[in-house]
């Protein structure tokens, strides 16, 4: 599978599936003895450091696949999906029927569900019903639900910090794309992504006005910071929890079950016991709640969508648009400040474990999660989009000179 790793999304950037799927075909042989018959991609938006898909056995059986490709991940990831660990913790996480995971080679093979995933439908949602869509009362429970077990579980498992954290996975997430290998800043996506890009370093010390709330810091002070406050070193003094780290609605099954639809994690790939505490909620809360899906993950129907006005006057980039969060985006973040971090940052504070930077903390990890989950500067997005991208950035990661936005009012809510 080290091959096919590495191979496999190269192949099916080129557009040659057939390949793709002989290489996949080959490493199941070889590391489950499986009798593929055939293999189908269900690559999408949502899968942008993963490959997934079908394979087709002998004996007509279907499993579905997964498995991580990433830059550095060699260096920074000692052992993905950790499944049983978040069973025995008392996760709704679906245990893969086989799994890799040695580095290099990592793959899971899970039974096939016909169910979609919560981005799916969230989606959908969206698509159809805009600014004014909900998730309904059934999905909107089940959400609840599941934030709740989630805190629990971070409660339970929370221990006091723990030096063994940074080597955690979850910083593959983080840091181990600002900079490469200890001190190493700036390097990883963020010096491949941005700073060889002409429109990013025309930006980078720039200062922004976003619907008329103006931010302190510049991008470049954002990564900076975020290279300082989330160096597995630096995180290490923070308590550990247990944890899935990457549980955004694409790695989230919605399966029909008799009361109603009940979430289950999948692809735990950088799970684990050892994640420091206040970057446990981050992915799920950013992609979840504060990204809007389309200039996230599909900036061509953004720009159809939006009204984006930009303008540049001296050091000051300015961006007006009506990219709303929708009224469903808004529940979750509602249940997230409600049910998940309310009573993390409460139990950090009463246990004296909560530093005194953590909402700086905080905003550093939430801002790395647009910048790096994808290039926001690409050839391939619309310019508007491109500026929207950045300025969603640093308003997520940045305090506002004065007054407040949906981050600041999220953080002070959440504050104990």
């Amino acid at each position: 599978m080290t091959s096919a790793s590495a191979l496999v999304p190269a192949l099916l950037r080129r557009g040659d599936a057939e390949a793709a799927a002989q290489e996949v075909s080959a490493a199941l042989a070889d590391m489950f003895g499986l009798d593929v018959r055939a293999v189908r991609f269900t690559q999408d938006e949502y899968s942008l450091n993963s490959v997934s898909g079908r394979a087709q056995i002998g004996d007509g059986t279907t499993y579905f696949f997964k498995f991580h490709q990433e830059e550095g991940e060699l260096d920074n990831v000692t052992e993905y999906y950790r499944a049983r660990l978040l069973s025995d913790a008392g996760l709704p996480v679906e245990v893969p029927v086989a799994t890799s995971s040695q580095p290099g080679a990592q793959m899971v093979l899970y039974q096939l569900h016909d169910e979609p995933r919560m981005a799916d439908i969230c989606a959908g949602l969206e698509r159809a019903g805009g600014e004014a869509t909900t998730m309904g009362p059934q999905l909107l429970a089940a959400r609840r639900a599941l934030d709740a077990c989630t805190a629990r579980v971070m409660l339970e498992t929370m221990k006091a910090p723990l030096a063994a954290s940074a080597s955690a996975s979850v910083h593959q997430l983080f840091y181990h794309r600002l900079a490469d290998g200890p001190g190493g800043f700036p390097g990883g996506r963020y010096l491949r992504y941005y700073l060889s890009d002409p429109t990013f370093v025309a930006l980078a010390e720039k200062r922004w006005r976003v619907n008329g709330v103006e931010y302190r810091s510049s991008l470049s002070d954002l990564a900076g910071q975020a290279a300082r406050l989330l160096a597995p070193a630096s995180l290490s003094a923070l308590p550990v929890v247990t944890a899935h780290g990457d549980d955004h609605h694409g790695n989230i099954w919605a399966l029909d079950g008799p009361g109603g639809p009940a979430l289950r994690l999948f692809d735990p790939a950088f799970a684990g016991s050892d994640i420091p505490a206040l970057l446990a909620p981050v992915k799920a809360t950013f992609h979840n709640a504060l990204a809007h899906p389309f200039w996230l993950y599909h900036p061509s129907e953004a720009e159809a969508r939006f009204s984006i006005e930009t303008s540049t006057h001296g050091d000051v980039v300015e961006v007006a648009d009506d990219a709303h969060l929708s009224q469903l985006r808004r529940d979750v973040l509602d249940s997230a400040a409600e049910l998940i971090w309310g009573p993390l940052l409460a139990e950090m504070a009463r246990r004296s474990l909560l530093p005194g930077n953590w909402r700086a903390v905080v905003r550093s990890a939430l801002f790395c999660c647009p910048m790096l989950v994808t290039n926001l500067v690409a050839e391939s997005r619309p310019i508007p989009v491109r500026l929207l991208g950045l300025a969603r950035a640093v308003a997520t990661g940045s305090e506002p000179v004065d007054g407040a936005d949906a981050i600041s009012t999220f953080l002070d809510r959440v504050a104990p």
